[in-house]
């Protein structure tokens, strides 16, 4: 589908405007905002913003993601990508392993460089038919350098990076009010979300990594939610959770 030309004009100059209020006082906030403007800007579906490491290897982390579900942010969001991966994952497109375990059809990438050097990425993906035509492509580019200028003076260390991929982490988790009412009404806001996540897989120790908090803590609070819930595992918790959700359809 093509965007109607005043659509289009007002999409791009959004888009601009995003990137004009990078960093900010708030580096999150800024970029995820970025994100959420290029998919009607450029005709994409997906978008994931990486921010390379100056420090440690040079590994890229992820700095912003729009369009894809919490489910498939947060594994995305523990893995840090290295460069050659990253090329890899360019020239393969689609046919990529990263690109069919996300179901895309089309997928495109664009390097930050200052000085020729890369210092991030923004990779872009559609899962349907949808294409960038080729000023829309044309624009993807010149994103990249337009933003690649505004981040040159911003903490790229592994252990700032790190903090702002938990960040992107934090905001995709379930939010409180997507869980059964029921489910709600039982538990404190922080047991709900750790319950969430342990209940979809991830283990104590990566939710402990993405609040920043203890495993022990985790646990505790994993144990609180079963005794409020009356439940006694993972399996009892996560089969509760979807019986719920499936009452509230009905």
């Amino acid at each position: 589908m093509v965007a109607h030309p005043e659509t289009a004009k007002s999409a791009r100059a959004a888009l601009q405007e995003a990137v004009l209020n990078v960093p900010g006082d708030d580096l999150a906030a800024s970029l995820a905002l970025v994100a959420r403007k290029v998919p009607v800007a450029a005709s994409v579906e997906k978008v994931a913003i990486r921010l390379r490491d100056s420090d440690g290897e040079g590994v890229l982390h992820v700095a912003a993601v729009e369009g894809t579900p919490p489910s498939d942010r947060l594994p995305l969001i523990f893995t840090a990508q290295t460069v050659a991966q990253a090329r890899s994952m360019f020239v393969l497109g689609h046919r990529h392993s990263y690109s069919q375990a996300l179901g895309l059809r089309w997928l495109h990438g664009e390097w930050l460089k200052l000085a020729g050097e890369p210092i991030g990425t923004i990779t872009v993906g559609c899962r349907t038919e949808r294409r960038p035509n080729e000023s829309e492509l044309a624009l993807l580019a010149s994103l990249a350098t337009s933003l690649a200028d505004r981040l040159q003076d911003v903490d790229r260390r592994s252990v700032a990076l790190d903090a702002l991929s938990r960040r992107v982490a934090r905001d995709s988790v379930h939010a409180t009010d997507e869980a059964p009412e029921r489910v709600r009404n039982l538990l404190r806001p922080r047991e709900l979300v750790i319950l969430s996540l342990y209940a979809d897989g991830l283990s104590a120790q990566e939710i402990a990594d993405l609040f920043v908090i203890s495993a022990h803590t985790v646990r505790t609070h994993i144990k609180n939610a079963y005794r409020r819930l009356g439940v006694h595992s993972r399996e009892e918790a996560e089969a509760l959770i979807r019986s719920q959700r499936v009452l509230e359809l009905v």
